[in-house]
């Protein structure tokens, strides 16, 4: 028993030994370098700031926001997500540098200030749209009609004063129909058919 209680020990003690070489054996993340401090095995800033190019972000976001807050923040939100306020602290960081009275706000402002103007073309080209409609479809009317001749029907007063209407219709072939001269005009009546 004492011998399997020691191979335990042993054991344990080389997987201790293999963890804190492999963490030795790779080199701090970009956080703790910049800190000048060891980089544990479960250091927070280690997925986010671990490339040449993370020093960079973390320095930009050391500098405007401290380290001891970006944990407390970074503890404070879920892990997945984590790289989206990762994200956006560096971009705020990097912008607060680059313009320290207004930061990100300056560039907030100037894409609502884009989208305004966009927004205000947009309608511009929509109403354009809705005269160019418009102005066609009265164009393809006029056209429309002119191509279409007047249909002039001229009706003859015959001497039973009947009409045959088998000429317009087919249904009509047998039926006929009374008419009754006017003699107030004596024109003969005119029917427009559009």
């Amino acid at each position: 028993m004492a011998n399997e209680a020691q191979a335990n020990v042993e054991k344990q003690k080389s997987k201790v030994s293999k963890c804190v070489r492999s963490r030795a054996s790779s080199p701090p993340c970009a956080a703790c370098k910049k800190m000048r401090k060891k980089c544990s095995s479960d250091c927070i800033f280690a997925p986010y700031f671990g490339s040449s190019q993370g020093s960079t972000l973390f320095a930009a976001v050391h500098k405007v926001f401290g380290a001891n807050n970006l944990s407390k923040l970074l503890l404070e939100v879920e892990e997945i997500h984590r790289n989206e306020t990762i994200n956006s602290l560096c971009y705020e960081a990097q912008t607060r540098l680059a313009n320290p009275v207004h930061g990100c706000v300056s560039t907030i402002s100037a894409l609502q200030r884009q989208v305004a103007s966009l927004q205000g073309e947009l309608a511009m080209v929509q109403n354009q749209l809705i005269n160019t409609q418009n102005l066609y479809e009265s164009l393809l009317q006029r056209t429309y009609h002119q191509q279409q001749p007047n249909i002039n029907v001229v009706v003859q007063p015959s001497a039973n004063n009947v009409m045959n209407m088998s000429y317009f219709n087919p249904a009509f072939d047998h039926l006929s129909m009374q008419t009754t001269p006017s003699t107030v005009n004596m024109d003969p009546p005119q029917y427009f058919f559009p």
